[in-house]
């Protein structure tokens, strides 16, 4: 894999984190202050997986504080294009619950724009 990246993009109905990185500590910096600048701008956070083809204790933990401040602020965190090893670490930790989870950022977008609270 190429070096680790963590993008933000944010549109009007949404921010968008892309990953392309393993969800572990050599991301995590960048991650936590990514998602924390796109938690406190946004009510809604789409979090591309698409190219994050694994996940640890470090970018689950991040991914879960990130779930808990955007509900704190009656937002959330959605999911798209995890990777099979991510969603099983998901679901093995009993957190595949929390999160909306979309084949792509297209879907989670679609979704979005037809929920009434959205």
């Amino acid at each position: 894999m190429t070096a680790p990246e963590v993008v933000l993009v944010e549109r009007p109905d949404a921010a968008v984190v892309h990953v392309r990185a393993d969800l572990d500590a050599a991301v995590a910096p960048t991650l936590r202050e990514t998602l924390s600048e796109a938690v406190d701008r946004h009510p809604y956070v789409i979090v591309d997986l698409s190219a994050a083809p694994t996940l640890d204790d470090v970018g689950l933990g991040l991914l879960v504080r990130a779930h808990r401040r955007a509900r704190r602020r009656d937002g959330m965190v959605i999911f798209a294009g995890p990777s099979r090893f991510v969603l099983t670490v998901l679901h093995t930790m009993h957190v595949d619950g929390l999160f909306p989870v979309f084949d792509d950022c297209q879907a989670a977008l679609e979704w979005l724009r037809a929920e009434p609270a959205a």
